[in-house]
């Protein structure tokens, strides 16, 4: 019997083996950008210079949360790749690195944002894109209200942070008047406003509202008006470094009522800043963590942010992007290996009670509520060490 060769065919075969085979590893592997068989690439931006480089901190200690993961095996097989941007707190600086960092770094999601104004600023970007993006520590409510399907927002919004500085000045007794300096952009409109909202729902109105600019040199008007206004309370919002003029202008001329602020300062940078114990003694400060720093609950987090950060300094600030970066992880691992964008934003959205003892209260995200937290505390700095309260200090 004569037997039949099909030598041609044999090749043939072979070689749509092959091309079936790179086919199925191409598709495993390169679902969506910024994930590859063994990397997750993760886009960053926050103020690493310029006058409010002190937001910097929160991106620190992302970025710990990040290393650390890393030096542990990563997620599900694969590293997580850092690309970093400074935006310094501007807003054309901003657009022009998030779209670097979807367009020529074609990053799988973006986890950065300090001031409230930036991350606004590129909302319409991250709208038309869909990347996921989760806030750093940008405190407008606005950012996450109305609900946009792929933005998220782990810290307290300027409304929680409202409130709680108007209700923390009212438990101070007898307390009636109340006055206001603020910046006037939209970061200091975003907590005005409902400032303004909560003092009419308690019956008040501010005795004074004065605005302090970002970059003035000298608050001596602003602090004239509100001695004049006899307050019991002031309600400050104002970022660092006009905060400190504020403080130091109103220990000069002699307003002796407390002050209470927003969470886009330190206790313990404030102290160092305006360097003058007796003007800071009345600060109180709206509180983000779970425990003062010193606490045996926050070595853990403390040890793991030095350890990445050796020459940084340790303040509230450090950690505030810590519990984002943890739900970012969490949510990684349960989209699972075959990871895409939808399958991320599903996990998020289905985070509940997230808390691994950094912020102030749990963390939770739905479809419906990005915002995720909506309690808070506060804390200053009696003597050397500080101390969280819910109402005013008795005597």
């Amino acid at each position: 019997m004569k037997k039949f060769r099909l030598p041609a065919l044999a090749p043939m075969f072979a070689t749509a083996a092959l091309a079936l085979s790179v086919v199925a590893t191409v598709s495993a592997f390169a679902a969506d950008p910024g994930v590859t068989k063994d990397t997750i690439k993760i886009g960053m931006f926050g103020p690493l210079t310029g006058q409010t480089a002190i937001g910097s901190l929160p991106l620190l200690g992302a970025e710990a949360i990040y290393k650390n993961v890393n030096d542990h095996g990563g997620i599900n097989g694969r590293k997580i790749e850092l690309v970093v941007e400074d935006d310094a707190c501007d807003p054309n600086k901003t657009i022009a690195a998030v779209k670097k960092l979807i367009a020529q770094d074609q990053v799988f999601m973006i986890h950065g944002g300090w001031c409230s104004s930036t991350v606004l600023a590129i909302k319409p970007e991250l709208a038309r894109t869909g990347l996921p993006f989760m806030d750093l520590a940008g405190a407008s409510a606005a950012i996450s209200t109305p609900v946009q399907p792929n933005i998220f927002q782990p810290v307290a919004t300027s409304n929680t942070v409202a409130k709680v500085m108007v209700n923390f000045a009212l438990t101070k007794p007898n307390t009636k008047r109340i006055a206001i300096i603020s910046h006037s952009d939209e970061w200091g409109k975003s907590h005005l406003v409902p400032i303004i909202a909560d003092l009419k729902a308690a019956g008040l109105e501010p005795v004074e509202t004065a605005y302090l600019e970002r970059g003035a040199a000298d608050a001596t008007s602003q602090v004239l008006r509100i001695r004049e206004a006899k307050p019991d309370f002031v309600l400050a919002i104002l970022y660092p470094p006009e905060l400190t003029i504020y403080l130091r202008d109103a220990y000069k001329y002699g307003i002796k009522v407390p002050t209470v602020t927003t969470q886009g300062v330190s206790i313990e940078d404030m102290v160092k800043r305006v360097g003058i114990a007796a003007a800071t003694k009345d600060l109180f400060v709206f509180y983000p963590l779970n425990s003062t720093l010193g606490s045996a609950s926050m070595k853990k987090w403390t040890n793991l942010y030095t350890k990445y950060n050796p020459k940084a300094p340790v303040e509230t600030l450090s950690f505030m992007g810590m519990t984002g970066a943890l739900a970012i992880v969490d949510s990684l691992k349960r989209a699972g290996r075959d990871l895409t964008r939808e399958k991320f934003i599903a996990a998020l959205n289905k985070l509940n009670d997230f808390n691994p003892g950094i912020q102030s209260s749990p963390l939770n995200f739905t479809p419906e509520q990005h915002a995720g937290i909506q309690t808070g505390k506060v804390i200053y700095m009696p003597g050397n060490h500080p101390e969280i309260l819910s109402r005013y200090p008795g005597k």
